[in-house]
């Protein structure tokens, strides 16, 4: 299937909603389908973030490194996936790294050249203030509800997403399980009783690194 940039564009949540030639303007100076070979860096830690970046086919996976200098993934980038937005509104360097780990096509949008379409339309400024503030108050709102989720509802809750990002019931983890328990903020051990506890709950199957939802 051909690639569309308007449709690239209209993805983005921030520009949902955006005025038809808001829309072709930023598609027009957005770069689209940048080829990324399987194991190459995106961007890595204290290189200036200043670009909205859109997956377009492909894995990306966004890592940091801890403490003991062991690798850290924080989450991985599908398809369709839409990340950094922040970098179009403030100007700063990346504190994390990001890898392409399979041959990955992205798209980005520039701060520069946003903000040159935001000069021409305005109106676009003001409807940003609202989708923004939206934003804010579900992620205010997501951030105290998974405090109080215990270890195995967020585990049960990642796998659910990764039901839909793959639209299957069945699929692959995308990470290793050791990765998996340092995104979810709990030791290897606890992520292992955890799957045994869901599937004992008859809610998953597991085998090696597919997983299944009941």
């Amino acid at each position: 299937m051909a690639h569309d940039p308007i449709k690239c564009v209209e993805q983005v949540p921030i520009f949902r909603g955006a005025p038809k030639n808001v829309i072709e303007a930023l598609a027009r100076v957005s770069v689209h389908q940048k080829k990324i070979p399987a194991g190459q860096m995106i961007y890595s830690s204290g290189e200036p973030n200043d670009r909205l970046m859109i997956v377009d086919s492909g894995r990306v996976r966004v890592f940091s490194y801890a403490d003991d200098d062991h690798e850290r993934t924080l989450y991985m980038l599908h398809s369709s996936d839409v990340d950094l937005t922040g970098a179009l509104f403030s100007s700063h360097e990346h504190h994390n790294f990001a890898q392409a780990i399979e041959p990955t096509e992205i798209c980005y949008l520039k701060q520069s050249a946003f903000k040159d379409v935001l000069k021409s339309y305005p109106e676009m400024a003001l409807s940003l203030v609202d989708i923004l503030g939206e934003r804010l108050t579900l992620l205010e709102q997501r951030d105290v509800t998974d405090t109080l989720l215990t270890s195995k509802e967020r585990l049960y809750n990642y796998l659910l997403e990764l039901q839909g990002q793959f639209n299957s019931p069945t699929y692959k983890l995308p990470v290793t399980k050791r990765e998996l328990a340092l995104y979810l903020g709990i030791t290897p051990e606890t992520l292992s009783r955890q799957l045994k506890l869901l599937v004992k709950e008859n809610k998953i199957k597991v085998d090696r690194r597919e997983f299944t939802i009941l």
